[in-house]
This record gives structure tokens, C-alpha cells and sequence, in this order.
């Protein structure tokens, strides 16, 4: 896994206290949650960020292709892509107790613990 268990938030150099939070740095691409530090790709960082802060609204794959075409120079005859980055980001994502879920014919939503309830 490309997580790894931390003690110092690498953001703010603060311990890491596992309360549920979750640090995103934008810059760096990093997501701090649970104890462990994911740095993700900028195609897949973005997806995150898009996900992220539309919480717990469902995002469609035209917003986030948007949000993913420019930094990845795709255009629309190639949205296939974001289910790929959808997929490598839920797996980066799951050891920070994070999930993106697929609201058929919709799109995705973020999902934390606390969103079902754990």
C-alpha cells in the first residue's frame, strides 16, 4: 500500500491524533487521515479534490473530467479515463478510512466513517 503510518502530520508538523479528520493539501497532493499519508498523482489528486469538496454531494463524470482534462490534456471522447483514476484513487484513499462510491447513472460521492455511520 502507498500508505504509511505517521506521528507528524507532514502539513502542519502537529502529532497526529486520529479523531476522524482528514488534512488535505492541495500544493502538495497529499491526504493525511487515520494515522497513514497518501500522496496522490496530480490527475488523481484532482479527482479527490473535486470529490472532496463537494462532499457528500454525488459528482458526474463531465465535472470531474473537467476538472482532470487540462492537467492530463484529454478531451471528451476520452471520459473512460475517470473511472481509471476513480479506481486507483479508492484504492490509495481506503487506508485512511475513505471510500468513493458509485451512484449509478449519476456519478461518485466521497465517503468517510462517519458518513455510514462507523
Amino acid at each position: 500500500m502507498n500508505a504509511r503510518p505517521i506521528s507528524k502530520c507532514p502539513l502542519c508538523g502537529a502529532e497526529i491524533i486520529d479523531d476522524g479528520s482528514v488534512l488535505v493539501d492541495i500544493e502538495g497532493g497529499l491526504v493525511v487521515a487515520a494515522g497513514h499519508i497518501v500522496r496522490l498523482s496530480a490527475s488523481e489528486f484532482e479527482v479527490f479534490h473535486k470529490l472532496w469538496e463537494s462532499h457528500p454531494r454525488v459528482v458526474g463524470k463531465d465535472a470531474l473530467m473537467a476538472a482532470t482534462a487540462e492537467l492530463a490534456g484529454l478531451d471528451d471522447r476520452e471520459i473512460k479515463i475517470i473511472d481509471v483514476f476513480v479506481h486507483k484513487v479508492r484504492r490509495r484513499i481506503a487506508p485512511l478510512g475513505l471510500r468513493i462510491s458509485t451512484v449509478w447513472g449519476r456519478g461518485y460521492r466521497i465517503e468517510t466513517g462517519r458518513d455510514s455511520g462507523e
